[in-house]
């Protein structure tokens, strides 16, 4: 990055840390402990918020480049290696085998093919493509790491073991749908001119389909500062991460760790392998090769539930192994990026509980009122997205053209957590009782599709309904009362995303009208009537206690009408909705400031 943009970035961070402090400053005084449990939870949900922008903005700050104008010898042995599942159709791997001979560097293509037919292979030969299979070869189908069957870890072992050790220098993996540009491997190649330097990985985008799947795009706008500003960051000393067999190797360093690390997310632990026994990885932001997103939810939801599963079983049963033989800050960076999982599901869980159980226990968590909290806030956030837009203005986003605000974006953390913290107790279920899992690949290229299954959309109908019902039936809440516009939200929300899933599957897979289809719509649409109901029901009692505190604007009018014995004043009137300003709180509140 150039000065001036340092300048930028650094002046930018140092007032969103001061407006943090502001936040804080306010935020922990004593007067608003209505509970030191209660507070102390939602202190550690607010706190967990902050966590992930503040870790990369401090990463990214230290951000560095590779040079592409430098060259390795021409000695150097090169190979890029594609792998194939059989699920995974040869005019997906066709494509990208052809791109990856149109590389301007002189290379050896290679295919590793769980079962080439004769079609492949005859396409191989007369496109100088190498193939390598273990098919056949029960040693390289053995049912757990290392070389273990289903899974790429073992498909490149037999490759690297039998081809790659020997015949080569550096080696660039692919998935089958991605497809490099032309100086992608150019790209990849530079930084091994350091001979530190044991991997370099490259931005995974992952975007070809994105224009007729949200379930893409969604990933696609969520992960674009990760793939670009954050591990541009992991340069400056720290350890970038390979990310979905995207990457490049030093053979010599690979086969120093052994080979390719453990478990779905073998591109993770093959990271942190390197860094265990010395050696150091580069990001190749400009590195660009294009792959297909989840065409479809239940890909989506099968992805975040094999990715949290893979990454917490690193965690608890291989990161100890090479934890200690890390420097400290390479420790905190791989305990940090493998807590991720855990650390978004608690936030989420948190939310999502705090308003239900505030609504049953007719409870407060803490001693101040929204608008309060909105204005305190406010800065620190205006300041986080007017960043995350300048990364984005200057290039630092894989894509570059990922969006900063989109739809799909805001639904998405709400859409992939249940999947996620699925995986995570998989993960610590598969640890208790030493089973495993065989994975399931995603699958590539378009094909019919039908309705999707029920256990997809399930858990969606039940978040909604789960927080409708304290909404519809508690009633008289008095410390609680401003919770009942959150589990309204939370109501809306996961009605909305249930609906969303619904539809846009139907139309992005062209899916004519059906009985399936005709019984989900239903179903959401019976979910989205009781999220309704909570809505007509306390809707606005939330929407009063929430602008409580933001005088003179209000959003509610109490009207009366008769009064009667026992009735208190808001039963005795009826709230509606309405935008006014109170021109009596106005002027009580400029006599109150007169001295």
């Amino acid at each position: 990055m150039t000065r001036p943009q340092k300048a930028a970035y650094v002046s930018a961070y140092l007032i969103w840390l001061a407006s943090l402090c502001y936040f804080w400053s306010w935020w922990l005084d004593p007067a608003h402990d209505v509970g030191t449990g209660r507070f102390v939870m939602v202190s550690v949900l607010v706190a967990l918020t902050m966590a992930m922008p503040l870790y990369t903005l401090t990463i990214f700050l230290r951000s560095r480049v590779p040079a592409s104008g430098i060259g390795l010898s021409p000695s150097c042995r090169v190979a890029m290696v594609v792998t194939k599942a059989p699920s995974e159709p040869f005019s997906i791997i066709a494509e990208t085998l052809t791109a990856m001979r149109r590389q301007d560097l002189r290379h050896d293509t290679w295919l590793a093919d769980e079962d080439p037919s004769e079609e492949t292979l005859a396409w191989c030969r007369a496109h100088s493509v190498f193939v390598s299979t273990r098919k056949g070869r029960d040693d390289y189908h053995r049912p757990q790491w290392p070389r273990r069957t289903r899974c790429k870890e073992g498909n490149l072992a037999f490759f690297y073991d039998n081809y790659g050790y020997d015949r080569y220098d550096f080696v660039a993996q692919l998935d089958a749908d991605h497809v490099p540009s032309p100086s992608y491997l150019r790209h990849m190649l530079a930084p091994f001119c350091d001979p530190r330097v044991g991997y370099v990985s490259a931005p995974s985008i992952c975007d070809r389909n994105a224009g007729n799947s949200w379930s893409a795009r969604s990933r696609l706008y969520a992960e674009g500062i990760l793939h670009g500003a954050l591990q541009a960051g992991y340069n400056g000393g720290w350890a970038p991460i390979c990310f979905g067999s995207h990457y490049a190797v030093r053979t010599a360093a690979l086969k120093d760790i052994g080979g390719l690390g453990p478990e779905l997310a073998e591109d993770h632990s093959t990271t942190l392998m390197m860094n265990a026994k010395g050696w150091r990885g580069a990001h190749a932001i400009d590195a660009i090769a294009n792959g297909d997103g989840p065409q479809t939810f239940a890909d989506l939801a099968t992805q975040e539930f094999q990715w949290s599963r893979s990454i917490m079983t690193l965690l608890i049963k291989y990161t100890p192994a090479y934890i200690e033989k890390l420097p400290l800050k390479l420790r905190f960076q791989f305990l940090f990026c493998q807590l991720w999982y855990g650390l978004f599901c608690a936030t989420m869980v948190i939310s999502f509980s705090i308003p239900i159980v505030a609504l049953l226990f007719d409870m407060n968590f803490v001693g101040t009122d929204f608008p309060q909290f909105f204005k305190h806030l406010l800065p620190s956030t205006i300041i986080l997205t007017s960043i995350n837009t300048l990364f984005r203005a200057n290039g630092w986003w894989r894509p570059k053209n990922a969006k900063v605000f989109s739809w799909e974006g805001i639904l998405f953390p709400f859409a992939r957590w249940p999947w996620a913290l699925a995986g995570i107790l998989a993960a610590f279920r598969d640890w208790a009782t030493g089973t495993f899992v065989d994975f399931r690949v995603t699958p590539k290229g378009g094909g019919p599709a039908d309705v999707l299954p029920f256990r997809v959309i399930a858990p969606y109908a039940v978040l909604s309904i789960t927080s409708a019902l304290p909404a519809i039936f508690v009633e008289d809440a008095t410390a609680g009362r401003g919770f009942y516009f959150f589990a309204i939200f939370n109501a809306v929300v996961y009605a909305l995303i249930l609906v969303v899933i619904i539809l846009r599957h139907a139309y992005e897979n062209s899916i004519k009208p059906n009985v399936g289809l005709i019984r989900q719509s239903a179903f959401a649409g019976a979910v989205s009537t009781i999220s309704a109901v909570s809505l007509s029901s306390h809707g606005l009692e939330g929407l009063d206690t929430m602008a409580a505190g933001a005088e003179p604007l209000k959003l509610t009018r109490l009207t009366y009408g008769p009064s009667g014995a026992g009735l208190t004043a808001v039963k005795a009137g009826k709230l509606r909705f309405e935008v006014w300003w109170d021109s009596q709180a106005a002027t009580a509140g400029k006599k109150g400031n007169q001295p």
